[in-house]
């Protein structure tokens, strides 16, 4: 086959990252490469169209697309664990647009409009300093082992609960009798939801016999299990959740007569729009 004489025109890799998750919780075949060393490619213009396609966005497809197009060592995005999430994304932003995120805020005491440059490099530097805490200890005998999400389960997790959500506002439009039928249709549907969570970030669990990976095992232990242990579990999924949030920015109202602080942060999740 003949070469593409415009071959030397492709876009190249605008930055090197390190994955936060270092490489781990990938499955195999799905991420290729050096953990430390990842090159980031900018945007291309379909790009560019997918992430403002709404069912693309709706169902998270738009920002497996763009990770795939712009990191391409990552084979199967939906696969990867979502601490690399927000890192990779703010990468491709750097790669695609330079360092620089311009932000317009509300200054929370005196409401005056503020413009701010958020400097994206530091979001990576927090990143990169982060380390997933996959062990919970609920007695001595026994062990919890934890995985972050994959973004796949993490989209599907929102999707869900967005639905949930929709259908506590129709709440209202209905008679006494049929809320209250909906709303333990609505509980019922959102213990389920909490459970597959938890089923979903659980790896395994040590005891003196051994390592129990068996999902169904483990469904059945969770289910069966003591409030002490279930909020030890659910204690320790939520600590990981808030360390891997974005991070807050301080910043100071331009109003010489204010000059509060206010925190503010930025989204870089395309398909969060609609969850």
């Amino acid at each position: 086959m003949t070469a593409n004489p415009l071959h030397r025109y492709y876009r190249q890799p605008k930055i090197y990252i390190s994955l936060p998750s270092k490489g781990n919780y990938y499955p195999q075949g799905v991420f290729t490469g050096t953990s430390s060393n990842v090159p980031i490619y900018g945007m291309t213009g379909v790009d560019e169209i997918a992430i403002k396609t709404p069912d693309a966005l709706f169902s998270g497809e738009a920002t497996v697309g763009l990770i795939q197009s712009c990191c391409p060592v990552i084979h199967s995005a939906s696969q990867m664990p979502v601490i690399d999430l927000e890192a990779l994304l703010v990468a491709i932003r750097i790669a695609t647009s330079g360092n620089t995120l311009h932000v317009n805020h509300e200054c929370n005491a005196c409401k005056e409009h503020n413009e701010y440059d958020i400097d994206l490099t530091k979001i990576l530097d927090h990143y990169s300093g982060l380390e997933f805490e996959n062990t919970i200890v609920i007695s001595e005998d026994l062990t919890v082992y934890v995985r972050p999400l994959t973004y796949q389960e993490l989209s599907k997790f929102s999707t869900e609960n967005f639905k949930i959500q929709k259908k506590l506002m129709q709440i209202k439009e209905l008679g006494d009798d049929e809320q209250r039928a909906m709303f333990d249709s609505i509980y019922k549907e959102i213990a389920e939801l909490q459970l597959t969570l938890l089923l979903q970030s659980i790896e395994s669990v040590r005891i003196p016999e051994g390592i129990v990976t068996d999902p169904e095992f483990i469904k059945e232990w969770l289910t069966n299990t003591d409030k002490i242990a279930h909020e030890k579990i659910k204690l320790g999924i939520e600590k990981n959740k808030a360390k891997w949030e974005m991070p807050e920015f301080t910043v100071v109202c331009a109003d010489p007569e204010c000059q509060a602080e206010n925190k503010i942060s930025v989204t870089l999740d395309y398909s969060s729009f609609f969850a």
